[in-house]
């Protein structure tokens, strides 16, 4: 039944994390096109490709006659995208003003305004969303609050909206198979304490960098005030130094990153991070 519908069968694999396969029906919508390439970026975790794809879509003043405006799948796909690319906000944000004020709209609007706890959220959307950007936040009461509001809600299939029955169906799934695991919660709340260390690590890194540049500016040139002849050296050698300078600006922030990825990996090392998490 799901795989029969293209767009339907594209988000239940991103959700689920399979691949996801492009129709081959040559007269889909440029929208549609548009919305399979999103998806696509977004579980390739490519930005460059769904800023590209984006710019193609967020053109425009559109209205509650704009047929995409009420594209459940995509405009799902472009907020999670847009927010786990760290996208200008703006656009959406006027796309779903003028969206149909319903279950899913509304929910839209508090996901974009991080009022994830608004009673009236659809939680399996806010679960999906969860899922794709930080699933440390499905926290056991928040995964038991879905549940409940699944069990209790009898008409999802009367609405007869694939979207949200899919949304629905992947987080009850999701909720057995976390409630199966020992002790959940905890590893809900160690998966966050570690989200939250390498973010603080990152900063130590750099600011670690910082401070090994500024010293290693700071001998150079008491080398120099101390050693008048270093100066001199130098002066003398100008020319090559101004060639090697402009070299070496190019290259600055290739260096820069390098340092900060040494240092990073050093000090999750120094703290007892396991050596087959680290990212290569």
């Amino acid at each position: 039944m799901i795989e029969t519908i293209p767009k339907l069968s594209a988000l239940k694999n991103l959700l689920c994390g399979q691949s996801i396969v492009f129709p081959v029906d040559a007269r889909i919508s440029n929208t549609d096109k548009i919305y399979y390439e999103i998806i696509t970026a977004i579980q390739a975790n490519n930005k460059n490709k769904f800023v590209e794809f984006f710019n193609k879509k967020n053109k425009g003043n559109p209205n509650k006659d704009t047929p995409f405006v009420h594209d459940d799948y995509l405009i799902f796909s472009l907020i999670i995208g847009i927010i786990k690319f760290d996208c200008n906000k703006e656009w959406i944000k006027s796309v779903i003003a003028v969206r149909t004020k319903n279950g899913i709209t509304i929910t839209f609007e508090n996901i974009l305004n991080r009022n994830f706890n608004h009673s009236d959220n659809n939680k399996s959307v806010v679960f999906m969303y969860f899922h794709l950007i930080d699933p440390t936040q499905i926290t056991a009461e928040f995964a038991n609050e879905t549940f409940k509001s699944i069990n209790s809600n009898s008409k999802l299939f009367q609405n007869k909206n694939d979207f949200l029955i899919i949304c629905t169906l992947i987080s009850y799934n999701q909720i057995i198979e976390l409630k199966n695991l020992p002790e959940s919660d905890k590893i809900a709340l160690l998966k966050s304490f570690e989200t939250r260390f390498t973010k603080r690590l990152k900063v130590l890194a750099w600011t670690i960098q910082t401070l090994v540049l500024v010293l290693f500016l700071y001998v150079i040139l008491k080398l120099i005030s101390i050693r008048p002849e270093i100066e001199l050296f130098l002066n003398q050698i100008g020319t090559i130094f101004t060639i090697l300078g402009l070299i070496g600006i190019s290259q600055f922030g290739n260096i820069s990153k390098w340092l900060k990825n040494l240092f990073y990996r050093m000090l999750l090392l120094l703290f007892g991070y396991p050596k087959k998490l680290l990212k290569k």
